[in-house]
């Protein structure tokens, strides 16, 4: 298997991929309308960036309503200057500030998680970053996050790595639980090595980063069969 099939397999899910793709286009287009402001939003540019966030929570919740409703505790103005922060640090190279930026938003890193030692979870803020910049970000979680140390392991050697993965990790508990708490370094960290093996088949780092997950459905199952319950689970 090579890494390329992993992004195929991603897509195979033609709905979610449009949905995906439909995303990214609505991200381009407020991007545009953020850099582009006076400081001023107009209630309609901030209604789309409160819509857009709702849209990523789901996205990255995997379509399932029952993993979502944080995002609509933030307030339009909030999620716009939340945006428009990260979007300043994308374009200073500062992947670390650009998720802090996002990370002020309830349901995206907010609150310290206790259980590890007050650190704040950057995985939610690393799908609304994939949306804007796909070129240079992609989602960080527990899935690419045991590939990738595999991958690492044995030289991005997929069948290899595969077979690391399953021993090292024999079921989505033990690997999700190595992986629970990803933070902003640890997520700059991992974009950092999806960028370094973009490559002419895989152009942009989000590509990357859906080839990575994809072939990890060789490894653990995906734990549902609709379509809605088959998707990314935060």
């Amino acid at each position: 298997m090579e890494l390329l099939d992993g992004l195929k397999r991603y897509q195979d899910d033609r709905e979610f991929w449009t949905f995906t793709s439909r995303l990214e286009i609505a991200a381009a287009e407020l991007a545009v309308s953020i850099r582009t402001s006076d400081g001023s939003p107009s209630g309609s540019t901030l209604d789309r960036a409160y819509k857009l966030l709702i849209d990523i929570e789901l996205w990255k919740a995997g379509c399932i309503d029952d993993l979502t409703g944080h995002a609509a505790r933030n307030e339009p103005l909030a999620v716009w200057n939340a945006f428009r922060g990260a979007l300043e640090a994308i374009r200073l190279g500062n992947d670390v500030g650009a998720l802090l930026s996002i990370m002020r938003l309830e349901g995206f890193g907010k609150y310290p998680n206790e259980d590890f030692g007050n650190q704040r979870p950057a995985k939610r803020a690393s799908a609304v970053l994939r949306m804007f910049d796909p070129m240079e970000w992609g989602v960080v979680d527990w899935r690419t996050a045991a590939m990738l140390w595999a991958l690492e392991k044995k030289n991005w050697d997929v069948d290899q790595a595969m077979s690391l993965a399953r021993s090292k990790y024999p079921n989505r508990a033990t690997a999700k639980a190595e992986f629970e708490m990803i933070n902003e370094d640890l997520a700059s960290h991992l974009n950092k090595m999806y960028r370094g093996k973009k490559s002419v088949a895989l152009a942009r780092t989000a590509d990357v980063e859906m080839a990575i997950f994809g072939i990890t459905f060789e490894v653990w199952e995906l734990p549902a069969t609709t379509w809605a319950a088959r998707r990314r689970v935060a």
